[in-house]
């Protein structure tokens, strides 16, 4: 995965198991964390807890040290619930809750929280273009509960490092890993063509997963291989300075990409979702299904998705 530090920045500490797991750059804890390698995971086996339910990063270059919920469950930073998807700053002593098991931060490096990084953060966000796209194994739940976890885990791993290759090639960047899902971002201002470069990502993870879906050990309940949902949105969000990843998207534009990813191949749609302003900025470029109107949980009214089906053919690659 690249530089790591050779050593942890930063430990977790957790109460009940008399456990202290090493922090080197990136922490996943949840329930299952497939597809992430030891070195980045703590397992805590327990029903409340979901399969990947937060993350800390340590951002050395910023002196930055954020929490993550990634979860279903909620989690609490010091007695106070987290916002979904948001990057929290922590610091050493801060207290991290899920379920009934309580953990503790401690660093000697991230002793204190700049009140400049919430003020910066905000700047940043409100200047900066996104185009997200969010891939969803569809019937995850299922799998997961079929499959032999080593399995699991070792074809979850080939799977997300194909798509990995294929990501950087469209000029990607990675947000994470969420178990069952990839989250991944183009800035507007960096790649003007962003809206195209993440509709050619998502159509040809498609074709991807066709190819060697058969190769990999997982099977959905019809014993078919596995299929993916996608999800093409135009938001706002931040960038760090970390080689391979983003610090924070605003949780609205986030849970809108997961919500369509969520409905994206499912019950006769198309594999690939779009929203409106993706499909205004492009729309010349491809070619298109009927447009839908989707009920999304956590928004007023009714959100247009358009489906895409494939490039115009007179404007692809060669």
């Amino acid at each position: 995965m690249g530089d790591d530090p050779d050593e942890p920045l930063g430990h977790l500490v957790v109460h009940s198991r008399d456990l202290t797991v090493p922090i080197f750059d990136q922490l996943f804890v949840g329930r299952e964390c497939a597809g992430v390698g030891e070195r980045r995971r703590l397992v805590l086996a327990e029903r409340h807890i979901s399969r990947n339910h937060f993350e800390i990063r340590l951002i050395a270059d910023l002196d930055l040290a954020v929490v993550i919920d990634t979860s279903t469950n909620g989690t609490l930073l010091n007695g106070e619930p987290l916002a979904r998807t948001v990057a929290q700053p922590i610091k050493t002593g801060d207290e991290i809750t899920i379920a009934d098991i309580a953990m503790t931060f401690r660093s000697r490096r991230f002793r204190s929280v700049s009140r400049q990084v919430p003020t910066v953060t905000q700047a940043q966000i409100s200047e900066s273009d996104m185009v997200m796209v969010v891939g969803d194994i569809i019937g995850y739940s299922t799998i997961s509960e079929v499959t032999d976890s080593r399995m699991l885990a070792e074809s979850l791993y080939t799977l997300w490092c194909e798509l990995d290759g294929l990501l950087r090639a469209h000029h990607g960047t990675l947000s994470h890993y969420a178990g069952d899902a990839l989250y991944a971002v183009w800035n507007v201002q960096t790649h003007p063509d962003a809206h195209r470069l993440a509709i050619d990502f998502a159509l040809a993870a498609d074709r991807l997963l066709a190819t060697i879906g058969a190769s990999l050990s997982l099977r959905d309940e019809h014993g078919a291989p596995i299929r993916m949902g996608w999800s093409v949105v135009h938001g706002s969000g931040a960038q760090a300075a970390m080689a391979r990843s983003v610090a924070a998207i605003l949780g609205d534009s986030t849970n809108l990409a997961f919500r369509l990813a969520g409905i994206a191949g499912r019950d006769g749609r198309a594999a690939v979702l779009v929203t409106g302003k993706v499909h205004d900025a492009v729309h010349d470029a491809y070619v298109w299904g009927p447009p839908e109107e989707v009920r999304v949980k956590g928004r007023r009214g009714e959100v247009t998705v358009f489906p895409v089906l494939a490039r115009q053919r007179s404007l692809r690659c060669g």
